[in-house]
């Protein structure tokens, strides 16, 4: 069974792109397409979702697939500002949406995605180093956008901030209050967003003629590893910590206030993301907004206008981050 555009321009005898203009409706001479058409039928390649979209265009359906346990879906920040911006762009659009969440194997995600033959293209978070799921639906038939992206997708489609700047930015404000031990509470290990702010922190510190390197500790952008990784970093006598996430930070204070300690008198802390609940913390949080609900907004823009152009560049989004400075590394603005 053909699972790929690959697959079925090997056996039809031409390019992955005719293949794709003939599943689109594209433009094609029609010995050619009647030859792909063949192909579709004998390899059972979905070949009435092919003559329907021949017909129809498109089924006006899209898929969004988010890396995150279902019952966490709405009650973390993250994933909820997300989904919300994709929503908004789709439904502006009149696009419906086909949901997968983390419940399945990624495997058997996308086994199900490919085999269900009903969309138009994909929308998936990406933030892992190896990830099957994103692997094959980069190698498929279906247009996809990634949230987030890693340094060997160079040809796909994303949208995504540029996580190492924004780490050097906030390590730089750090450092600007006359810290000179800052601690770094990380994200997981597998995550591509998490090691590039390794990287910017790095290039601060160094920049600054102070150490980092020790004073890294791994962390899961949860509140009990940052309680973990703050609980470690106080033993090494640091003066400030810069975590992943604001959830991250969010653990990091309650170890701080448990060690007796003060914020920021004793240690600054700054976080990532700007939550809502950010700002709410005791005292509240310095951190990196970025614009969560812009990015779900922009990965549903990006798809639509791929789904517009099939043989299109691909679509590579940037948006910009900001330091929102509070009171946990010692100023009262914000």
């Amino acid at each position: 069974m053909a699972r790929t555009l690959d697959d079925l321009a090997r056996l039809s005898g031409v390019s992955r792109a005719t293949v794709s203009r003939v599943i689109n409706g594209g433009s094609v001479a029609q010995e050619t397409r009647q030859k792909v058409l063949d192909v579709l039928e004998t390899t059972n390649y979905r070949p009435n979702l092919a003559a329907r979209n021949l017909a129809s265009g498109k089924s006006g359906v899209v898929g969004v697939v988010m890396h995150i346990e279902a019952q966490l879906t709405f009650s973390d920040d993250y994933f909820a500002g997300l989904l919300s911006g994709i929503t908004d762009s789709l439904t502006a659009e009149t696009a419906g949406m086909m949901l997968w969440l983390g419940s399945r194997t990624k495997e058997e995600t996308l086994d199900q995605i490919l085999s269900m033959g009903m969309l138009d293209g994909v929308i998936v978070t990406a933030d892992t180093i190896d990830d099957p799921l994103v692997d094959g639906l980069r190698r498929s038939y279906l247009p996809t956008v990634l949230i987030g992206h890693r340094r060997s997708d160079r040809d796909a489609s994303y949208v995504d901030i540029d996580n190492e700047a924004a780490a050097m930015l906030i390590t730089d404000h750090l450092i600007s209050t006359g810290r000179e031990r800052i601690g770094h509470i990380t994200g997981r290990v597998s995550s591509v967003s998490s090691r590039d702010r390794v990287v910017g922190f790095k290039r601060s510190m160094s920049r600054a003629g102070l150490e980092g390197d020790s004073l890294i500790v791994e962390g899961e952008y949860t509140p009990e590893s940052g309680y973990k990784g703050a609980m470690s970093l106080i033993d090494a006598d640091v003066d400030a910590i810069f975590c992943a996430s604001d959830y991250t930070a969010r653990g990091a204070l309650e170890a701080i206030h448990n060690a007796g300690l003060r914020v920021p008198e004793d240690i600054a802390i700054a976080g990532f993301d700007d939550l809502r609940f950010a700002a709410e913390l005791d005292p509240p949080l310095t951190t990196m907004r970025q614009d969560i609900q812009g990015i779900g907004h922009e990965a549903a823009r990006s798809l639509l206008r791929l789904l517009d152009d099939p043989e299109g560049n691909p679509r590579r989004v940037l948006l910009p981050t900001e330091l929102v400075v509070r009171q946990s590394t010692g100023s009262t603005s914000g």
